[in-house]
């Protein structure tokens, strides 16, 4: 991997679904379609609010060292490129 933010990406797009698997019953069940306010909503407007709050608990697993880590992988993936050494998948 080449880019640092994929890497970042894949983490917290992997914490993201875990926590909308912890309310997936809650976003399956379509008997409740109001917000707070009892407004309708429609079911791709409750759809991302689960969404937005799966992200917003999962942000925080973006952390200074995550990147770092991210930033020293792609370093050693595209110095490996260059000098056209053979890459293995997993490391």
């Amino acid at each position: 991997m080449c880019n640092p933010f994929e890497g970042c990406f894949s983490v917290l797009k992997a914490h993201t679904k875990e926590h909308l698997a912890l309310d997936r019953e809650a976003i399956c069940d379509r008997s409740n379609l109001a917000d707070r306010d009892g407004n309708r909503l429609t079911i791709k407007e409750r759809t991302m609010r689960f969404l937005e709050r799966a992200v917003r608990a999962s942000i925080k697993y973006i952390t200074p060292l995550i990147v770092t880590k991210m930033e020293l992988h792609a370093r050693d993936s595209v110095n490996a490129a260059e000098s056209m050494e053979d890459m293995v998948y997993g490391q």
